[in-house]
């Protein structure tokens, strides 16, 4: 021992020398100390400190006591040189703060509903096996939750159940990432295709291999509650899971079919389907012209139509949010449900029933709501009962995918079947596609050419700017991918929406089977914005670009995707067709 240890501990010297050398070079007796430690950490950290603090029992105080108690036990272990009289001293120490804690908190919660609080209550075993849950999560970058909010148990990194794991987290972890909506995994006996969804494009991922695809899904399933052997029928549930303290909320919908299993993993589902008209990309004038027209007359058909995958859903939720559920009786059938408004009764159209669309439909008008949303016309029957209830007190909410507002007003005369009843029962036309928003970090502006300035109804020579995706900023005089958008161009995505009402004389007009006629004169009573119109409107805003709107409005693609690694690029992974290029000039990346 130094002099200076010694004159600093007086009385350690001695005993530092009477300490045989055996005693200093034994193994045993150092693991053996720091093994009666460790459940003393462990009880106190886990059980009492946290007793202390919810019961407000002076948990810092406690705390005070409990590190003095362990420091000293373990200086008696050390320092004493008969080991096999300072080990059970340290044992001493490390047992009177627990047993005093124990009585004083008794007393003070005696004569509540509290149970009193023993050492034949602690369970160390489970301690144990969650120390170790712990310390294996701890090697997981997603925590997975259970309905309490407690996590689900990640298995150990030397497991062979990590694999499964760390392949799940993988495809999570690749959407977070590159901002993906949804995640769809269809399986089949090769593997499985993977797709996911960012801001309403497809794209294609790296697909899987083998048996680990079908291990994966079962994985995911089971943290979602659903059943891993159940294949074929629809099944539906949630996880949340937990990425660097931000709570995400995953829907897990499982689709059997004839050709395999598919998973559809909808990220942050509820905030997708929860958003409002005034913030869906609507105007205002149209914000306004839909509550004009429906207050003036609350009964009657309203038509909401959209591309497969173009916001139909959304867009039918927020046009139900304008009605107050308290003074309104709101009802919807539908396939399957994808969320809960508040104050509306949803019904999920049960297909194993005898009865058919149309005659729940009937079942729910005959109880006498004020707003219904069917969520289609495709049976037999339902239009007409629609029409029916509309004319006496019922407004109607009548989901229909389309491709524009003429091709849903030859739908639904065609679904009535009576051009007539069709007309007299329509009251307002919505359709919208989505379109995605630029970045306004790394968006490039440039001069329209003199066809643009046309079509965006500027006025030729006069001087105008508008912006197209660049993806790429300046840094130190390097253009790299921009960090906001990841290189892609684009951030979010809005509607483009047309909205279109009917007075008498338009519907005189469609009542004729002139879909066409009544539209262009509906278009000029109410001088209405048609879809290209308000996509165009937003070119003009800066919020989307030219390359967009042709891509919106161009025939669907044939293939699903196309292939991708890592962040999407414009130019090489959207499933649609590749706009042509407008003539303008970029003056290239910004800087940052």
């Amino acid at each position: 021992m130094s002099l200076s240890t010694a004159f600093f501990l007086p009385g350690v010297s001695i005993l530092a020398e009477s300490t045989s050398p055996a005693i200093l070079m034994s193994i045993a007796k150092p693991i053996v100390t720091f093994a009666a430690f460790v459940p003393y950490a462990v009880l106190v950290s886990t059980k009492l400190e946290k007793d202390a603090a919810y019961f407000n029992l002076k948990p810092q105080k406690w705390a005070a006591i409990f590190l003095a108690f362990g420091t000293a036990g373990v200086l008696s272990a050390l320092l004493i040189p008969t080991w096999f009289a300072g080990f059970p001293l340290m044992i001493a120490f490390f047992a009177a703060p627990c047993t005093w804690y124990m009585k004083f908190r008794n007393e003070a919660l005696k004569g509540t509903k509290t149970k009193p609080l023993t050492f034949l209550d602690i369970d160390f075993g489970k301690m144990a096996a969650d120390r170790k849950a712990k310390s294996a999560q701890a090697g997981a970058t997603l925590r997975f939750q259970k309905k309490d909010r407690s996590e689900q148990a990640a298995p150990d990194r030397k497991d062979l159940a990590f694999e499964v794991y760390a392949g799940l987290e993988t495809i999570l972890l690749a959407a977070l990432d590159t901002r993906a909506s949804r995640v769809e995994i269809a399986l089949s006996k090769q593997g499985a295709q993977i797709q996911q969804v960012i801001d309403s494009m497809r794209f294609k991922r790296e697909p899987l291999a083998g048996d680990i695809a079908t291990r994966i899904v079962d994985l995911l399933k089971g943290f979602a509650d659903l059943d891993p052997a159940e294949r074929r029928k629809f099944q539906r549930g949630t996880v949340p899971i937990v990425r660097d303290g931000t709570r995400i909320v995953l829907t897990v919908t499982s689709i059997g079919s004839m050709q395999g299993e598919s998973i559809r993993v909808d990220i942050e589902r509820e905030k997708q389907l929860s958003i409002s008209l005034a913030k869906s990309g609507m105007s205002e004038p149209q914000v306004k012209l839909i509550a004009d027209t429906l207050n003036a007359d609350p009964r009657g058909t309203v038509l909401v139509g959209a591309r497969p995958g173009q916001g139909l859903t959304t867009l039918t939720y927020a046009l139900l949010g304008r009605h107050d559920s308290l003074t309104s009786n709101i009802k919807t059938l539908e396939r399957k449900f994808e969320r809960i408004v508040e104050g509306v009764e949803h019904t999920d159209f049960d297909a194993a029933a005898k009865n058919d669309f149309g005659t729940q439909l009937q079942s729910i008008v005959r109880r006498g709501p004020d707003v219904v949303f069917a969520a289609d016309v495709a049976d037999a029957g339902s239009a007409k009962v629609i029409c029916a209830a509309g004319a006496r007190s019922t407004l109607f909410y009548v989901g229909m995918p389309s491709d524009s507002v003429p091709d849903i007003m030859a739908a639904w005369l065609k679904a009535v079947g009576d051009p007539k009843s069709a007309a007299d029962a329509l009251r307002l036309v919505v359709t919208q596609r989505l379109v995605r928003k630029l970045c306004l970090t790394c968006r490039a502006p440039y001069a329209p050419n003199p066809a643009e300035q046309k079509m965006l109804g500027i006025t030729a020579g006069k001087p105008v700017q508008i912006y197209k995706q660049s993806g790429k900023v300046l840094i130190k005089d390097q253009p790299v991918d921009c960090p906001t958008c990841k290189g892609v161009g684009f951030l979010g995505c809005c509607a483009v929406v047309e909205v279109l009402p009917l007075d008498t004389d338009s519907r005189a007009l469609l009542a004729t089977g002139d879909v066409k006629g009544a539209y262009m004169l509906a278009r000029r009573t109410f001088k209405c914005p048609s879809l290209q119109d308000a996509a165009l409107i937003k070119v003009r805003n800066g919020e989307t670009s030219f390359d967009e709107v042709k891509r919106i409005f161009a025939p669907p693609p044939a293939a699903a995707g196309t292939a991708v690694a890592g962040a999407p690029k414009p130019a090489s992974a959207p499933a649609t067709t590749v706009p042509a290029k407008t003539n303008g000039t970029t003056p290239g990346p910004k800087k940052q």
